[in-house]
């Protein structure tokens, strides 16, 4: 286990450095932790966050400027649940860098909505959680690869995978699936596929990141989401939250953690590995058989295969 204490000693290391990063659905919790941490610990980096109002981040954008006078901060605009959005942001920042180094995304909460499609016909959950996600680390590939130690964490939930449905890889047919299902569907897609793009991109380390139970607003939201389980609803609230919530995370230790495992050597495709699964303490999670079994029988390739026929299809 990774001690939080040489996590923080270790981001020390890092401020000599110039970075140019991309954060996408970071203006809350864990992820704006992680760029206020950056912006400590680097001289002059230059941060691209990435969320849905400028307006309503205004404030928090003016109070971590004066955390580092020297970073540039831009902030673009967007709802990422839609493709063609995050195809118009990466077309933005391609058009203003030659490289990036570091790809931050966590966008997508936990939601028990229900079955709902977004404009552009996808559903159950995984228009944010995996596409666009996938979508961001696919168009800014070139822009990585031209970096000297590119990284892309996702912060989700590796360790979670389950079992794929394969006969509907994004969940988006008539039958209602449930969160569980939906959940554990996304997670192993994104370490299927994460991991497929770094065969493709050896020079890019690939970081499929879970930070466990961690004390945000994100609990709160998730029973706010619970209208049709008003018990379920109110357990979560007032049992629940306050029996975890003082022995998870904070998103300091959290964000820290996250950004150790985007800085540090040990994490460097140079080690001779580039597509990591990383539990709560930035240590590997274990084996997953079913890894290694979608990737022999060719599962792994036709996830990939097709989510670029989904990008294809909503980018016409």
């Amino acid at each position: 286990m990774v001690a939080i204490e040489a996590v923080r000693a270790a981001s020390s290391s890092i401020s000599s450095q110039s970075l140019i990063a991309v954060f996408v659905g970071a203006t809350s919790g864990i992820g704006l932790a992680a760029i206020e941490a950056l912006l400590k610990s680097t001289t002059s980096p230059k941060v691209f966050l990435v969320g849905r109002s400028k307006s309503t981040f205004a404030p928090t954008l003016t109070k971590i400027q004066n955390l580092n006078a020297s970073a540039a901060l831009i902030f673009v605009e967007t709802q990422v649940s839609l493709l063609k959005e995050v195809d118009r942001v990466c077309t933005i920042v391609k058009a203003q860098e030659s490289a990036i180094d570091l790809l931050w995304v966590s966008q997508g909460g936990l939601s028990m909505s229900g079955h709902e499609l977004t404009l552009e016909g996808l559903g159950t959950d995984l228009p944010v959680k995996y596409y666009s996600r996938t979508l961001f680390m696919y168009k800014l590939m070139p822009l990585l690869n031209r970096s000297l130690g590119p990284r892309i964490i996702s912060i989700l939930a590796a360790g979670a995978e389950g079992a794929l449905n394969i006969t509907d890889f994004g969940l988006s047919g008539p039958k209602i699936y449930g969160f569980i299902v939906a959940a554990k569907q996304g997670v192993m897609m994104t370490s299927l596929v994460m991991r497929e793009m770094s065969l493709e991109n050896p020079k890019v380390s690939f970081i499929h990141s879970n930070p466990g139970v961690v004390s945000t607003a994100v609990h709160h939201k998730l029973a706010d989401t619970m209208t049709d389980l008003a018990l379920f609803s109110w357990l979560l609230r007032w049992a629940m939250i306050p029996i975890l919530h003082p022995f998870a995370w904070t998103a300091e230790e959290a964000s820290q953690m996250g950004l150790y495992e985007l800085t540090n050597e040990r994490y460097h495709a140079s080690t001779g590995k580039n597509f990591f699964r990383l539990s709560l303490n930035a240590e590997y999670t274990g084996v997953l058989p079913a890894l290694f079994e979608y990737e022999e029988d060719g599962t792994q390739k036709k996830v990939w295969e097709q989510t670029l026929a989904i990008f294809d299809k909503v980018q016409a």
